[in-house]
């Protein structure tokens, strides 16, 4: 496959500047300084004519990366998304997390589809900002999670339909190898899914081990490794967003309540499409959007046990490099209990 240039992005065509609704984030009160105005109307410049320039930026807060409402002086909206903090804490696989969702948006960026936003620039050496970033299309919605109590629920069953779709369309994208964007990108990719999944498990137990968490690590190796034959009927790597069907990461138009945008690519890779987060417990809609059978064969009921292990382990684990929630780490703790329990079984 071709390998993608990751060093500078063409202009694109500015996206509509009418105001509504928008990505479901708080804002924080304008209070942007002379300095940053002059480096983001630098940075503007790259896609832009010299006559636009930033009106408004706003800080949006609550998440890893940081993040930027741009508003521009021809009534467009932008999102700028820049690396984290030095002082953040990252999982290993967080740590390429910015140039894996511009691969991912540039590999997409044909297809044309309105839920996925178009991506603007991508600088991983941030020579006008000061770090990596990347500016994509501002997206409009509320976030399902938001939404979920105020949709009826043939709405919802639009969304899960519309969704099951998506996951199937992104995973047409086929690769020569496993593993994430950037190592297939370089030929580096891993020959099996096998290989590629139990090492990206592996990378999540040491982050766990580095932080002392306790959790019980030889009995998720043992199972992991005599469940990891199953991983081998995967034969052809998909594009997979593995947090997609996310709450958060979905959004919804107000007024329809149907959906309006996906938004955070960052955990897209190179493997086995139903690793994607909506296909844990998929509701019928899912399956049906997606062109899937109801039925499941023994070898994908224990991918999904392997896959559901991960994210509880993952779940867990970032509790301890972020503000720790207690109530989300022990119900992650309590269905880990019930899923290594399943995998016993299998």
């Amino acid at each position: 496959m071709q390998q993608l240039d990751l060093k500078t992005w063409p202009a694109m065509p500015p996206v509509n500047g009418k105001s509504g609704h928008n990505e479901s984030f708080h804002r924080q009160p304008h209070a942007a300084e002379v300095d940053e105005h002059h480096r983001l109307d630098d940075v503007l410049s790259l896609l832009f004519p010299s006559t636009v320039h930033v009106q408004h930026s706003h800080p949006i807060s609550g998440h890893m990366h940081s993040l930027r409402l741009l508003t521009l002086s021809n009534g467009a909206h932008l999102l700028l998304k820049g690396s984290p903090s030095s002082r953040t804490a990252l999982l290993r696989r967080e740590r390429s997390f910015l140039e894996t969702e511009a691969q991912f948006l540039a590999l997409l960026g044909q297809s044309g589809n309105p839920c996925i936003p178009q991506l603007y620039h991508y600088d991983p050496y941030g020579r006008l900002w000061g770090s990596a970033y990347l500016i994509r299309q501002y997206m409009k919605g509320k976030s399902l999670s938001e939404m979920e109590g105020k949709l009826t629920s043939q709405q919802l069953e639009g969304i899960n339909r519309h969704l099951g779709f998506l996951v199937s369309t992104i995973g047409q994208n086929a690769a020569p190898g496993f593993g994430s964007l950037q190592q297939v990108a370089f030929g580096a990719g891993r020959p099996s899914w096998r290989e590629a999944f139990c090492a990206l498990f592996e990378g999540i137990l040491r982050d766990a081990e580095d932080m002392f968490i306790h959790l019980p690590y030889s009995e998720i190796r043992h199972e992991l490794s005599r469940l990891a034959p199953a991983l081998e009927y995967v034969s052809l790597p998909r594009l997979v967003v593995v947090d997609f069907g996310r709450p958060s990461h979905v959004l919804v138009n107000e007024d329809s309540g149907q959906l309006s945008g996906i938004v955070d690519f960052s955990s897209a890779m190179w493997g086995d499409v139903l690793m994607a987060e909506i296909f844990a417990n998929a509701s019928p809609a899912v399956l049906q959007g997606a062109g899937m059978a109801a039925s499941r064969t023994r070898e994908e009921n224990i991918r999904l046990v392997l896959y559901a292990c991960y994210r509880l382990v993952s779940r867990i684990t970032v509790q301890y490099y972020r503000n720790r929630d207690e109530t989300s780490e022990f119900d992650a703790r309590r269905r880990l209990t019930t899923t290594i329990a399943e995998m016993t079984r299998l």
